[in-house]
């Protein structure tokens, strides 16, 4: 029987924090998608590994025995990975800029690697798409992470890993705030938050190409950031409101709202230069952060 490694760490998962929630954030997916994963590998399995009732969630007797097996799998796999890129003799350096370090993919990325590559020590930038296609191309670094419809030139290679779907943020008093959804054509009176163009200019052809489907043109707030903390203030303030994903963490005083229906998830690439000197561990380890979260 062949069972997906990356069930069996979510089963491990949700078998330490029997929480659904809980899990979830920890493994930087939605709770829906985590309870069709955890539902798939018991189909797989062939038994069910946990007990949901209105009290909370369990271990069956099942998922008791095999989680000491599941455990002992992943640890084999992970040693076994170390062993191998020892033996080969590989520089243990990986150069990855992952575009924004507050975002939900960007941290689970780093947490992949982190957990699955131990041995391999990473130096993380954040500098924006059109600097990792200058430093991918010059060999200053190996790994980037941006918008699969960032410019890709040629001698670049990209895989999607991952889709998101998008939300808007909202102050917390905005008669919006307690919608189920937000259609976009609901904001166009609104002023929107965009960061620099320079910065991650797919992001902003992506969320301006959302407007002009929905029929309007943004009135766009003279501030720009790099990073998502800063537009979060912005947000809070009552200044402004911010299209975004839906997994980005709000603060206090921001609220969080789904987009309706009709609006395409965002689609996040892995990049890397074509040569000998492929990351194919990294990637390896990667190529299954496919889940829309």
């Amino acid at each position: 029987m062949d069972v997906d490694l990356r069930l069996v760490r979510y089963f491990l998962v949700m078998a330490e924090e029997l929480n659904f929630t809980a899990a979830a954030r920890r493994l930087y997916v939605s709770q829906p998608a985590l309870s069709n994963q955890i539902r798939r590998l018991e189909g797989q399995l062939g038994v069910q590994l946990f007990e949901r009732s209105s009290r909370g969630v369990t271990l069956t007797a099942a998922g008791s025995a095999f989680r000491p097996h599941a455990q002992g799998a992943l640890a084999a796999i992970r040693d076994g990975i170390a062993e191998a890129t020892n033996a080969a003799g590989n520089d243990q350096v990986l150069k990855i800029d992952v575009l924004e370090t507050d975002l939900a993919t960007p941290r689970a990325v780093l947490a992949r690697l982190r957990d699955q590559l131990p041995s391999l020590r990473l130096e993380v930038s954040s500098r924006g798409s059109r600097d990792q296609e200058q430093r991918l191309l010059s060999g200053d670094l190996d790994l980037a992470l941006c918008g699969s419809t960032a410019h890709l030139p040629a001698g670049i290679q990209q895989r999607v890993i991952r889709r998101e779907a998008l939300a808007v943020a909202l102050p917390a008093n905005h008669p919006l705030a307690t919608a189920e959804s937000v259609a976009v054509r609901e904001l166009a009176g609104e002023t929107h938050y965009l960061p620099r163009d320079d910065f991650a200019p797919e992001w902003n052809d992506f969320v301006l190409t959302c407007f002009r489907t929905a029929g309007f043109q943004p009135r766009r707030h003279p501030a720009s950031t790099d990073g998502t903390s800063s537009a979060m203030e912005l947000v809070r303030s009552g200044e402004c409101v911010a299209l975004g994903l839906l997994s980005t963490p709000a603060p206090e005083g921001v609220t969080v709202r789904p987009l309706a229906t009709g609006v395409p998830p965002y689609a996040w690439s892995v990049r890397w230069r074509d040569t000998n000197h492929t990351p194919a561990a990294a990637l390896a380890v990667l190529r299954d952060l496919d889940d829309r979260i």
